[in-house]
């Protein structure tokens, strides 16, 4: 896996293709946007979706665990998609196996009862978490004296190449004074953005994380994910 490192705030941050964000520092993994459960929530309104996102989910948390030993685990927000179905089950016993701390910051999907994060083993926090020169939460949103880190959007960027090919492609996106990281779970969408001049974009293969400043030709929106 080919990593990239990301210098922000004075503060090393590394990202990895899987989506996610590793605060050495701190020894946190960050992601965001991971909708579990998803696809039992379209089933039960009668409209299939491929089994399997949540557990390639949670294998690949699995997996960066292994890799970077983090004493913290941080979800910016959405990490169920909608009300309670089979799929927290899964889920739940996951993560009550977990050795490391389990925290959530509340994103607008994430709306099942108190007791149900709390069986878990997950510590709920308010809409933001702050620590260092960082502001955790789910909505992007700049925040006086501070970087921001969000999630929400889903960014993508499509890239053009050779023969008119072109690939949509998930993407860390660093602005002047907020970042919004790329989702991590498998069964989400994509919402292509535009960056300003000034600002760092990295996209995401399954293998890489690569710096795709200047090369991007993708339109903003403003569009939230559903």
């Amino acid at each position: 896996m080919l990593t990239a490192e990301v210098d922000i705030a004075g503060e090393l941050l590394i990202l990895h293709p899987f989506r996610a964000l590793y605060w050495p520092r701190m020894h946190w993994l960050v992601v965001s946007d991971l909708h579990l459960g998803k696809a039992a929530h379209f089933r039960k309104a009668g409209a299939a979706l491929p089994e399997g996102h949540d557990e390639a989910t949670l294998d690949r948390l699995d997996t960066l665990i292994e890799g970077f030993r983090p004493e913290r685990l941080l979800i910016l927000g959405d990490l169920f998609h909608s009300s309670h179905n089979n799929s927290w089950t899964h889920f739940s016993a996951w993560a009550t196996q977990q050795t490391i701390a389990l925290h959530l910051v509340p994103g607008n999907h994430d709306i099942l009862a108190d007791g149900r994060y709390a069986e878990a083993g997950l510590h709920v926090c308010a809409d933001t978490l702050e620590e260092g020169p960082f502001v955790f939460g789910h909505e992007p949103q700049d925040h006086p004296g501070v970087y921001s880190i969000g999630g929400h959007i889903h960014p993508g960027v499509l890239l053009s190449g050779q023969g008119r090919q072109r690939l949509r492609m998930p993407c860390f996106w660093f602005g002047e004074r907020l970042a919004i990281l790329p989702a991590f779970g498998m069964s989400t969408g994509l919402h292509v953005i535009r960056p300003e001049r000034t600002d760092r974009v990295y996209a995401c293969t399954e293998r890489a994380v690569l710096d795709v400043n200047g090369a991007f030709a993708g339109r903003a929106t403003s569009q939230r994910t559903k």
